[in-house]
């Protein structure tokens, strides 16, 4: 957990502008395994659906904390974004995606990211809750 954070809660400043947004957000108790859901996300981006996907599956773990390691809650998402589960779940179970998910792992880290969110502006990294303004700020420096 960051500073200022509890089991079930997000940072004050989180949780602010998330509300300044009318969003609900909280802090699951507990963190899943998210080597299947990355794998689905393999699979979404081959089918050009991986923004929706990741829309679907973040809304829904920080709305409501659904277990990401469950292929239950992977059905019910990969559904919802519109990706044909019979097609994704004999994949997930043969762990065709689990390599391809390990390398973009590795190269991420060798490039300096350490966790998420980390955005990447005109070659600086900018890693965690990063605000809106700051945000606008670096893209502008950069054009």
């Amino acid at each position: 957990m960051r500073d200022g954070e509890t089991e079930s809660e997000v940072a004050p400043h989180m949780k602010e502008r998330a509300d300044n947004l009318g969003l609900k957000i909280c802090r699951p108790s507990w963190s899943p395994n998210t080597m299947l859901i990355h794998e689905a996300t393999a699979y979404a981006r081959e089918k050009g659906l991986d923004d929706e996907f990741h829309h679907v599956a973040a809304g829904e773990f920080w709305t409501t904390g659904v277990d990401l390691s469950s292929m239950a809650v992977l059905q019910g998402l990969a559904e919802k974004a519109g990706l044909d589960w019979s097609e994704l779940s004999p994949r997930l179970e043969s762990r065709q995606y689990s390599q391809q998910v390990l390398d973009e792992y590795q190269v991420a880290r060798d490039q300096g990211v350490t966790g998420t969110p980390t955005y990447l502006i005109d070659g600086e990294l900018m890693p965690g809750d990063v605000s809106l303004d700051d945000l606008i700020a670096a893209v502008k420096k950069a054009s």
